[in-house]
Order: structure tokens, then C-alpha cells, then sequence
């Protein structure tokens, strides 16, 4: 993942819902899973484990 998108996705803010972290926290980029990243999903590391971040498609 790029630089860039790494830093935009860690300024996302979230909250766990686990229902035992209740302060707020940051998504993460997951660099795990660099094949996935595509135009309107991004993989990410929330507090709860891993996800995707979806937005609208631009086309």
C-alpha cells in the first residue's frame, strides 16, 4: 500500500466493538494483503481484527 493511502487510512477513527475497548482508536493498513487493495476497497486492521474499507466507486 502506498504511502499515502497507509497515512489516510490511519487518520480514520473507529471504535472496537468487542465491548471491552471502549476508547477511541485508528483503523490500520493491512500490508498483508497488498493483492486486495483496489479503487474502492482497501483492506484494514481495526481494532476488532481485520477488514475492508469500502467507499463509492469514482467511475
Amino acid at each position: 500500500m502506498s504511502g499515502g493511502c497507509a497515512g489516510s487510512v490511519e487518520r480514520i477513527p473507529c471504535r472496537a466493538s468487542d465491548g471491552r475497548t471502549e476508547g477511541p482508536h485508528t483503523l490500520g493498513p493491512d500490508g498483508s494483503r497488498p493483492r486486495d487493495v483496489d479503487e474502492a476497497w482497501v483492506p484494514v486492521i481495526a481494532p476488532d481484527g481485520p477488514g475492508v474499507l469500502l467507499w463509492a466507486d469514482s467511475d
